[in-house]
């Protein structure tokens, strides 16, 4: 089954998110980045390396295990705005590996140190990528420009701890019984932006079976739809940018899928997803 877009199923849905601190938020631990439970895995195909990735899941050579971008990865935003990247490190930090999600192929590089005591990710190749903290953030250059780095709020501490919030339920579809819309928003408490991973499995869609598709990308924070100025929407943006998704905090517990023109569809099916402890 193909994946439906925004503006059909708001015809038949709506579809979007974003972020963080009126709809209330839950304090989590912070990933280490590195663990996985493959019990976590669901879907119904796997790759070569017994990767599900209709459930996000993708092989990592660096780690030599199947991992999420969203969860072990760090997020880097393209400087012209188009795409975005993974960085990946390996357990010793000797290599990282670049993913991409303008399909361009994942890169290894080595680590190598520096004149000034610091390393960079490197090959030796003119042309290769280079990765370097620099100021605190990640960044990714080639041929000496500059062309990833990371948001600097992800790593502002004045920001406050890192909080995990994460949303589910079953909302109509055209097609199909329902879409399982499963919602995870990470972002530091005092910040209007972050990250998200979205898994939406389109229930008994292919042959009588479930299909399962994941966005990553990052949460912008907006303020007021029409006829409505004090209240929260969570704007979710894909990582290639082609998908925009909105949500409305309804309250601490309860976001609602509106449409691009950020209207709630006129309806009485439910366009809602409530908070969960995870």
């Amino acid at each position: 089954m193909k994946k439906t877009s925004n503006g059909l199923i708001l015809s038949a849905l709506i579809m979007s998110v974003s972020l963080l601190s009126s709809c209330g938020q839950q304090k989590a631990k912070q990933d280490s980045g590195t663990e996985q439970d493959s019990t976590e895995m669901v879907g119904n195909d796997k790759d070569e390396h017994g990767c599900i990735a209709s459930a996000g899941y993708i092989w990592s050579e660096v780690q030599q295990n199947c991992i999420r971008l969203f969860e072990s990865g760090t997020r880097l935003e393209a400087v012209d705005g188009k795409s975005s990247s993974y960085l990946v490190f390996s357990p010793d930090s000797l290599k990282a590996e670049l993913f991409f999600s303008n399909d361009t192929p994942s890169e290894i590089l080595d680590r190598r140190s520096l004149p000034a005591g610091d390393y960079a990710w490197n090959v030796e190749d003119d042309d290769t990528k280079n990765v370097r903290r620099i100021d605190g953030v990640w960044t990714i250059s080639q041929r000496g420009k500059e062309i990833y780095r990371q948001n600097q709020k992800d790593v502002d501490n004045s920001s406050g701890e890192v909080l995990t919030q994460t949303y589910e339920g079953v909302l109509p579809c055209a097609d199909c019984p329902g879409i399982r819309y499963d919602l995870t928003i990470r972002s530091h408490e005092k910040s209007g932006e972050g990250t998200f991973s979205l898994s939406q499995t389109y229930l008994e869609a292919e042959d009588g079976k479930d299909a399962t598709f994941v966005t990553n990308g990052k949460c912008i924070t907006l303020q007021g739809i029409p006829g409505e100025k004090n209240v929260t929407v969570w704007q979710l943006v894909s990582d290639n940018g082609d998908e925009v998704m909105n949500f409305l905090c309804e309250n601490d517990s309860t976001i609602t899928l509106i449409g691009d023109d950020f209207k709630k569809a006129e309806t009485e099916l439910n366009y809602s997803l409530k908070k969960i402890q995870k």
